[in-house]
């Protein structure tokens, strides 16, 4: 089988800044093949496939927290969202219309009615994917494309390890920054994610998953722009890397061997 080696990026809100750090040091040591992103991580994932470096994604990050912080709204419609969405828009435009994905990508999507997940590959992505792709149900409108209506790629599961099976990964190694979800709405997720069954995984041996080493906040600094995080955020992201290529129990170098 031909060696494909994956990198998959998680949900997680603004905590997806830890996922930049962490990639700037691990692009140092590995080549990856394939880029899969859901919600934040897909903005990550493809300013990371378009060819960017860890300084002018970072420089993305901090332009758009500088901008201040989230704005809160009362809907027009359910499905418009609580969080004034022009910020979030702009953040998203910015980094789509920067990056061409130069090697393989894919964002995961939810098609919300039949609570299905969806990839879709790079040469097809709109920033609208994008966006569907980061529209947490609740918090930021649900897109429609092509008549289908979509939320968070991160739904069903924060990290789409799955995807990379399907991309034919042989090596895997995921970024997960979202922490664990409030009990109802774990309690609301359970059955859903219960009768979609759990999709095929990479083999375990060839894929490594590194988490924050510390709590990077709670689940409202998750959706509030502070510029001072975000820089606090990378930094650590960083320094979890780094302290993952030195731990011989996290195989992480082996994960990438011949």
């Amino acid at each position: 089988m031909e060696k494909k080696n994956a990198l998959v990026l998680s949900g997680g809100g603004l905590f997806g800044a830890w996922q930049v750090g962490a990639w700037s040091v691990l692009r140092q040591h590995c080549r990856f093949d394939v880029i899969i992103g859901a919600s934040i991580g897909s903005l990550n994932g493809w300013a990371i496939a378009g060819g960017a470096d860890p300084r002018e994604l970072e420089e993305h990050w901090i332009e758009a927290a500088s901008q201040g912080r989230m704005r809160f709204r009362i809907p027009l419609r359910p499905l418009d969202g609580l969080v004034e969405f022009s910020q979030i828009e702009g953040f998203i435009r910015g980094i789509h219309d920067a990056y061409r994905p130069e090697v393989e990508f894919h964002v995961v999507l939810t098609e919300l009615i039949r609570l299905r997940p969806r990839m879709v590959e790079g040469s097809h992505v709109h920033w609208k994917h994008l966006a569907a792709s980061c529209a947490l149900l609740g918090l930021l409108p649900q897109q429609r494309i092509e008549k289908v209506l979509y939320t968070d790629g991160g739904f069903l599961g924060a990290l789409p390890l799955w995807a990379a099976a399907r991309c034919g990964a042989t090596s895997v190694i995921g970024l997960n920054v979202m922490p664990r979800m409030p009990w109802p709405v774990r309690a609301v997720l359970k059955p859903v994610r219960a009768i979609r069954g759990r999709p095929v995984k990479p083999e375990q041996e060839r894929t490594v998953v590194l988490a924050p080493s510390r709590s990077l906040g709670n689940w409202k600094n998750a959706f509030l722009w502070q510029r001072a995080r975000v820089r606090e955020w990378i930094a650590q992201g960083r320094r979890d890397a780094e302290a993952a290529l030195l731990d011989e129990n996290i195989s992480l170098r082996q994960c990438f061997e011949a």
